[in-house]
């Protein structure tokens, strides 16, 4: 077949070639975008200053103790420390995660939290969280 069947005139060989050019400077080359750099942990992680605001901002919601007994919503009351402290210590059988920061990375084997995958603390927060596990999780 003729590309003169196809093409009656210059002027559609032009909006083909147009087109093709439009095509190619909209092609898409996926880059991941870093994630922001969380500025640098404080020397000592104090429960009271960094680690508590987090917990009543993100957790409370369903971690408090009106939900404490609705195994649906908060497993535990993590407004009280010993609680916390208790679910901040490293798991049996889960390569010495602690449950809390396996749920919170939504590693497998544990349950991904935030339930809703939106209302949780940021990827800041949760290092912030883990540096103070890893410092002992003390109540200070």
């Amino acid at each position: 077949m003729k590309v003169s069947t196809l093409l009656p005139n210059r002027w559609g060989l032009g909006v083909i070639l147009s087109g093709l050019a439009l095509l190619g400077a909209c092609s898409y080359t996926h880059e991941t975008i870093p994630e922001p750099a969380c500025p640098s942990l404080p020397a000592a992680i104090s429960y009271k200053t960094h680690v508590l605001p987090i917990l009543q901002d993100d957790c409370y919601r369903c971690h408090d103790s009106q939900h404490y007994q609705t195994l649906a919503l908060g497993v535990f009351n993590m407004e009280n420390f010993n609680e916390v402290k208790y679910w901040s210590t490293p798991a049996n059988g889960q390569n010495g995660q602690s449950w809390m920061m396996g749920n919170m990375l939504s590693q497998p084997g544990f349950k991904p939290m935030p339930y809703d995958g939106v209302h949780g603390p940021s990827a800041c927060e949760i290092a912030l969280i883990k540096a103070w596990i890893d410092a002992g999780a003390l109540n200070n």
